[in-house]
């Protein structure tokens, strides 16, 4: 169950940390906000997914599946 969990998890990161990428390039090139709601969103989300996912593996590490 946790192991599957990680692999969600991961999935939606990357898909979160490339949406992140993009929006923080356009903000550079475009001279931006990086405190704009649209980008502060997308951070928080990969911050939490990351704590999501180090939760989960040190969970799988002690043993537990």
């Amino acid at each position: 169950m946790l192991r599957d969990r990680r692999i969600l998890i991961e999935k939606e990161l990357a898909r979160a940390q490339s949406a992140a990428a993009q929006t923080y390039l356009d903000i550079m090139i475009n001279d931006g906000d990086t405190h704009s709601v649209e980008y502060q969103t997308l951070k928080d989300r990969v911050m939490s997914l990351t704590f999501d996912l180090t939760m989960v593996t040190d969970l799988i590490n002690q043993g537990h599946e």
